[in-house]
């Protein structure tokens, strides 16, 4: 009979446990939304909430603070994502600004990768690749 009730105090620490472990990954989702990997937090804060229900019929209130804030935190990152990659594109077909200044951006940028790779390989490297991939593709005497 002692050795029951140990038993069942043992799942009740380790569901207490769990629930408290998505809890604080669950703020971590929250936390983490603009700098680093919000959906990694809120993925493990979810499957550490699910974990702590066991074989009861509900959640404890920590663990459905936790799956709330993952909930809440992998929105808010999806969001975020969406709002981050489109933005960008929008602009780029709707502003002429915006878009000439993109263009100068990306021109400047490819001329110091070129001059780098001068540097770095040799002009003689350079007028090779040149050659190589000048049109884009592979010349048929250079195979």
């Amino acid at each position: 009979m002692e050795q029951e009730v140990s038993q069942l105090n043992k799942k009740e620490r380790a569901a207490d446990s769990l629930a408290l472990a998505s809890f604080v990954v669950g703020i971590f989702s929250l936390v983490s939304m603009l700098c680093c990997c919000p959906f990694v937090f809120s993925a493990i804060g979810i499957v550490l909430a699910l974990l702590s229900k066991g074989a009861e019929k509900t959640l404890r209130p920590r663990a459905k603070a936790g799956l709330v804030m993952s909930v809440i935190g992998i929105g808010i990152s999806l969001i975020l994502t969406v709002f981050t990659i489109t933005l960008p594109l929008v602009m780029y077909k709707t502003n002429p600004e915006f878009r000439k200044n993109f263009d100068n951006a990306m021109t400047e940028s490819l001329k110091q990768d070129e001059e780098l790779f001068r540097q770095l390989y040799g002009d003689e490297v350079y007028d090779q690749m040149m050659d190589m991939f000048g049109s884009g593709k592979l010349q048929e005497d250079s195979l």
